[in-house]
């Protein structure tokens, strides 16, 4: 399963994101989350594939929050959230992903897709591999940088 957390002050946005994402990419394993605080206390209990990190949330300034999760949590990836998308360079500096929060559903969901491919395969019933169709659907995993 695809699990996703949402670390956002807002409890109306984290709510759009998680409804947005369940309708949209099919996932139930979605944490909303307020603070740092208990981001990090989140992080400890569970082994997400994605993180949605708004750029203002309470606790710490988002790219230093952001190196440190890197350090500690390798294999997360992170997308930062953020109302001013003159922020997508810092992002892009600290290596995370970027979204604009005035950007469409579906921009929203391009961004993520690439990034969750690879744990979406895994959740899916391989096809046989002497099947032609199941090499291509093997190949189709790799993760692109968002």
């Amino acid at each position: 399963m695809i699990r996703i957390i949402i670390a956002d002050p807002d409890p109306a946005t984290r709510k759009a994101l998680t409804l947005l994402l369940q309708r949209k990419m099919g996932t139930n394993g979605i944490v909303e989350v307020g603070d740092v605080e208990t981001l990090i206390r989140t992080l400890a209990d569970a082994s997400p594939n994605l993180l949605l990190l708004d750029w203002r949330l309470y606790g710490s300034p988002a790219p230093d929050t952001c190196r440190l999760l890197q350090k500690a949590y390798p294999q997360l990836k992170i997308v930062l959230l953020s109302v001013d998308a003159a922020d997508e360079a810092a992002a892009r500096e600290v290596g995370a992903g970027f979204v604009y929060k005035g950007a469409s559903p579906d921009e929203l969901i391009a961004t993520l897709t690439p990034l969750l491919m690879n744990d979406m395969d895994k959740d899916t019933p391989q096809v046989d591999s002497n099947d032609d169709a199941g090499k291509e659907n093997n190949d189709a995993g790799q993760c692109a940088d968002a």
